[in-house]
């Protein structure tokens, strides 16, 4: 369970400027339509890799049955954790009792610093990860977005289900057909392979 305490204030994945810059456009007649297409990227990929990428302090809460090895955060990069506690009476654990591993968005316990297990019950940690976006967006993450963007913009005044089509004496239209990658180009979808969280 995640609890948001300082929540972004923009989900975009690219500055706006920078997608003008990728499309040619030199100025701002098209920044209406074009910032709704950046927007709608920017959530269809943070939906497709089941991730939130904008910076945000989070609580989130765990309860095991067994012990653990390791606590693995439904976000990351981790920034800074502010807090873990542990057991029923919420003890507070201390900063050289675990070891964080940012970019995974792991947290080894300790003991001595050896290696030890996180107890069964109830866990909770606070922390802030993700990016500070649109500046901090890795680069594989914008170019993904960038495409999207132009991929909507180039097939706005068309059917986007509309795959391919022939235009002879008979006449001839395939479709896609509904999938689980949203109709997300090839492309898109080979530099987004990095950044997709396992169910």
């Amino acid at each position: 369970m995640i609890t948001v305490i300082n929540a972004a204030t923009s989900f975009d994945l690219v500055d706006l400027g920078v997608i003008r810059a990728a499309m040619g456009i030199v100025d701002n007649s098209e920044d209406e339509a074009l910032s709704g297409y950046l927007t709608r990227a920017s959530d269809v990929i943070a939906r497709h890799c089941r991730r939130v990428f904008a910076l945000e302090t989070v609580t989130e809460q765990f309860r095991f049955d067994e012990c653990r090895d390791t606590l693995i955060l439904s976000r990351y990069p981790i920034v800074e954790v502010t807090s873990i506690t542990e057991g029923g009476n919420g003890n507070t654990v201390s900063p050289s009792d675990y070891e964080i591993e940012h970019g995974m968005g792991m947290i080894g316990r300790l003991s001595r610093d050896r290696s030890a297990w996180w107890s069964a019950g109830r866990i909770v940690v606070t922390y802030s990860a993700g990016y500070d976006l649109p500046r901090d967006t890795p680069p594989a993450l914008q170019q993904a977005c960038i495409q999207l963007v132009k991929s909507y913009y180039m097939s706005s005044d068309r059917d986007p289900m509309l795959r391919s089509e022939s235009l002879t004496d008979v006449s001839a239209s395939s479709y896609f057909a509904g999938r689980d990658d949203m109709h997300l180009p090839p492309d898109v979808q080979s530099l987004l392979k990095q950044f997709r969280k396992m169910k």
